[in-house]
């Protein structure tokens, strides 16, 4: 199912380069997910762009376009995660460091193998990996939802038309299940 809102949607995806061997296969797999979304949905473009395992935010990287650019998306990323309740920590941390020698003192940021950057026209929308209360979001979860169509956040949907936001556990639980039992048969409020 195609996403039919007309909202023009892009993605960029964020890889880690000269990353170890062993996570060429998640990356490689990123790039064929990434293909198959712009071929298969209204995903309008998809980016590839390039980051280290970590980027310091000192004067310099205002004078490099490409570690501006890395800098100003964490800057956007971590104002979409205040804004919408969202974690990016494990995955991405930011450190202070201080030099020894000199004194100086500049934040590090460590950055994932893979991340996902969602925008619906032009304003960021969604960031993978992030943990949402308890549930970690990866990019490929992400990539599962957009090719669905449901690019509104991380809530599931089941075919019975139930959603949740939460964890999802294939256990039934006796007491949450007397507990939905007993709010469906009560009687209405009058207020």
């Amino acid at each position: 199912m195609q996403n039919t809102d007309p909202s023009s949607r892009t993605v960029e995806l964020w890889i880690r380069s000269f990353a170890p061997a062993t996570t060429g296969p998640t990356q490689e797999r990123a790039l064929e997910r990434l293909e198959r979304l712009e071929a298969t949905t209204s995903v309008e473009v998809a980016d590839v762009r390039i980051w280290g395992p970590k980027v310091e935010h000192t004067g310099r990287s205002e004078r490099i376009p490409q570690l501006a650019r890395i800098q100003n998306r964490l800057e956007a990323f971590e104002s979409w995660a205040a804004q919408t309740g969202r974690r990016l920590e494990p995955f991405f941390k930011r450190s202070r460091c201080e030099s020894t020698i000199t004194g100086d003192r500049h934040d590090v940021h460590r950055l994932p193998t893979i991340a996902l950057a969602e925008f619906e026209d032009g304003e960021l929308v969604h960031v993978a990996p992030c943990v949402d209360g308890d549930r970690a979001i990866d990019v490929f979860d992400r990539f599962d939802a957009l090719e669905c169509g449901r690019s509104d956040d991380s809530v599931v949907r089941f075919s019975d038309g139930r959603a949740t936001d939460g964890v999802v556990s294939d256990r039934s639980d006796a007491k949450s299940d007397r507990s939905t039992a007993a709010v469906e048969s009560s009687p209405p409020d009058p207020t």
